[in-house]
């Protein structure tokens, strides 16, 4: 019996490691929770599409040179400042600068380099390439210009460049 019962032994020990535990009965599962999923729509509010169009409007003009389109620009107080001269004011001091400018150059075209709108104000990069009538000398001409905006019309500009560039 000893040999024997000990091969019984070992299959029951067999049988017993094979055995699973049978799972616990399923409780019952909970209604699903209501979740209220609350959609939003956004919407895209443009609040500087009026400047970016007026901004345009400034580069159009300027690439086409033309000076009554871009005179049509300005308020009848323009304040506009050119690089280190004093500020000029009004429109007739506008219109005295065209007329200076196009003394002062036979051909002048510029292209934007950058443009910025934020709030009222509009900055522009300009690389312009500019002949000068004196010598005939062809000079590159890079400049800031920054306009101030107010009721669709320019109120204010500066113009940042270095004037010695256009010293004949």
């Amino acid at each position: 019996m000893g040999m024997r019962s000990g091969k019984v032994l070992k299959a029951a020990k067999k049988t017993v490691a094979r055995a699973k535990p049978k799972p616990a009965p399923a409780k019952k599962a909970a209604p699903p929770k209501v979740i209220t999923k609350t959609v939003t729509k956004t919407v895209e509010v443009d609040r500087n599409r009026a400047l970016r169009s007026f901004a345009q409007r400034i580069v159009d003009v300027t690439v086409a040179n033309d000076d009554h389109a871009t005179l049509a620009l300005y308020s009848d107080g323009i304040e506009s400042k050119e690089a280190n001269n004093p500020a000029s004011v009004g429109l007739d001091a506008i219109k005295e600068k065209f007329v200076m400018w196009r003394g002062m150059t036979s051909d002048a075209t510029f292209t934007p380099r950058s443009v910025v709108v934020d709030g009222n104000t509009i900055m522009i990069e300009w690389e312009g390439r500019v002949t000068l009538a004196a010598t005939g000398r062809v000079v590159d001409l890079l400049e800031v210009a920054v306009h101030e905006i107010r009721n669709g019309q320019i109120i204010k500009e500066r113009f940042y460049y270095d004037p010695a560039v256009l010293q004949g």
